[in-house]
């Protein structure tokens, strides 16, 4: 086989990490993949880049046409800057200014293209390719938001066809919101914002909130108030993200959103905070805001296929 004919992908989040390939011509058909806990970075990286070599061996080809790095945040996408392709300022432990980009270039052939972006900017680059399917946009590129939900809260946006960058990155999971009526919980940020979203909701939010280990928040009752505020806050920032940005569509992802109920109480608080201001006929039929505020088509594997996806871009770029 070509080495033209694979790509690779990585996805770093901040519990568990994710390799895989897939054929150049389907990225969203995985041939094979690992999964790791997030642990140090030399640990983790090392098993990420053990298994990509492995494959190379056992595929017969020097290199991969292109690699896809989706990651958690920040992290530098400036190209010109001193640390791009880092992670930055992250208040994950011992993961601040890891040079990301840096360690796979040396682990893997010295010229094989890296893409890098965000874990949330990735899965919207991915979904918006997977509209453009339906023909609804008159060959024009939709605005999609991609959220994520688990350990920390992000949000990544698309805007005819392309990441938004821009000083930085945007951190719309750190986004202030009014407090849900009657919640005294002070919120987990380590960086103190007030009433941030992410800092409300995210996983260890939700475990103090319940008293419940982080690892065991599926055992939480479907019937818990503590999933209506989570969808008060959700439904706060996608209003938010809708005055702002005015996105066609809105997919919602990560760990907690497997809480299947949620997006229903989005869509409520959603709606209900917005008081009928926007008179947008989708906003009007449950059907029209379920097609809004949506599930991504990939499920659980939105994050890896997004980090094969950006890989692929890359090699219709250089062709």
């Amino acid at each position: 086989m070509s080495s033209s004919s694979y790509i690779a992908g990585i996805e770093l989040g901040g519990t568990t990490c994710i390799a895989a390939i897939a054929k150049e011509s389907s990225p969203t058909t995985i041939i094979d993949r690992v999964e790791v806990r997030t642990t140090t970075k030399e640990e983790t990286f090392s098993a990420l880049a053990n298994f990509l070599k492995e494959k190379l061996s056992l595929l017969n080809i020097k290199a991969f046409s292109a690699v896809g790095i989706a990651s958690f945040g920040p992290v530098d996408l400036n190209k010109s800057s001193k640390t791009f392709g880092f992670i930055t300022s992250t208040p994950k432990e011992r993961w601040g200014y890891v040079d990301v980009v840096g360690f796979f270039k040396k682990e893997l052939e010295e010229n094989t293209p890296i893409v890098f972006e965000t874990d949330v900017n990735a899965p919207a680059i991915a979904e918006v390719a997977h509209e453009m399917t339906k023909n609804d946009y008159n060959g024009e590129f939709p605005t999609l938001v991609y959220i994520t939900v688990g350990t920390g809260v992000g949000v990544g946006i698309n805007i005819n066809g392309q990441p938004v960058h821009g000083l930085l990155h945007p951190e719309g999971g750190h986004m202030v919101v009014p407090k849900k009526p009657g919640d005294d919980y002070q919120g987990c940020c380590n960086y103190k914002h007030y009433c941030c979203v992410e800092g409300m909701i995210d996983s260890q939010a939700i475990a103090e909130r319940t008293n419940t280990n982080q690892i065991q928040l599926d055992k939480i009752a479907d019937s818990d108030a503590v999933w209506d505020t989570v969808g008060y806050y959700l439904g706060s920032l996608c209003l938010n993200i809708t005055y702002l940005v005015s996105p066609h569509v809105i997919v919602l992802g990560g760990g907690i959103m497997k809480r299947t109920i949620l997006y229903d109480k989005t869509r409520h608080w959603f709606k209900e905070l917005m008081k009928g201001y926007l008179d947008v006929e989708k906003f009007k039929t449950t059907k029209g805001l379920e097609n809004y505020i949506r599930k991504s088509v990939y499920g659980n594997d939105a994050g890896i296929i997004s980090a094969l996806e950006i890989s692929k871009r890359i090699c219709l770029r250089n062709k």
